[in-house]
């Protein structure tokens, strides 16, 4: 048998070693350089907001810190208390019903005196126009309304609020007709009166803004007004809080 001539063995490249014959792998795309005003500046923007957030939020404290230490100084130097209101009196000097067939017209005059007292030695309160809305038996019976002009309780002050309302042929039901004529019989009218308004503090010469306050006063008869009752009425701040 012959014999296989013997394998020459591989060479080894040596490190570093590049084939003349070959191509260099393509290099990855650049991005281009932009100019500092185009770059992006999500971090600055981040940096600046927050830095405006905490700075708001600081102010707020320290403005509502502020308001709070104010108000404690007020009430210590001043001791404020809010005004009371009474119904002091309500006639009804002109009442008549008139009857047109199967119908009844209210013809009627209403007198209406509200008592405003200032508690306060070094506090005055000022009132804008007043809105009176007068009815009567948990206003079922509407007795007109009218309005008064804007006026001051001074310091430790009583003051009495007179409004005049009238109502021409009202129309009246059935029902309405029968119980007004049993009520005024036995004196027995519930009268209601509602009182809009603003008001604001007065203190040595500087007059604070106003605001809305409703004062409603009734509950009572006329019988017990006569003997000399003066219901404390209710007062409702801004609509919602109910001071009484």
């Amino acid at each position: 048998m012959e014999s296989t001539p013997p394998q020459k063995p591989m060479l080894q490249k040596p490190p570093g070693y590049r084939d003349p014959n070959s191509r260099p792998p393509p290099l990855p795309p650049r991005k281009p350089v932009l100019p500092p005003s185009f770059r992006p500046k999500h971090k600055r923007r981040r940096v600046c907001c927050r830095i405006c957030c905490c700075t708001c939020c600081v102010i707020i404290l320290i403005l509502i810190l502020a308001v709070v230490i104010a108000a404690g100084l007020f009430y210590i130097l001043y001791n404020p208390s809010l005004p009371e209101f009474h119904l002091s009196s309500f006639r009804v000097p002109k009442l008549n019903v008139t009857n047109d067939g199967d119908a009844a017209y209210l013809d009627a005059d209403t007198a209406t005196r509200v008592e405003i007292k200032n508690r306060n030695a070094k506090i005055a309160w000022h009132f804008d126009q007043s809105s009176f809305e007068v009815s009567a038996q948990n206003g079922e019976l509407n007795l007109g309304s009218t309005k008064v002009a804007k006026f001051k309780v001074k310091e430790k002050q009583v003051k009495e609020l007179k409004a005049e309302t009238k109502v021409r042929n009202q129309a009246l039901d059935v029902r309405q007709k029968r119980k007004l004529n049993g009520v005024l019989e036995s004196k027995a009218l519930t009268p209601t009166v509602q009182v809009r308004t603003r008001t604001g503090v007065g203190l040595q010469g500087w007059n604070s803004a106003t605001l809305p306050i409703t004062v409603v006063c009734g509950g009572i008869t006329m019988r017990q007004l006569q003997n000399g009752d003066t219901p404390r009425c209710s007062v409702t701040l801004l609509k919602w809080i109910k001071l009484r």
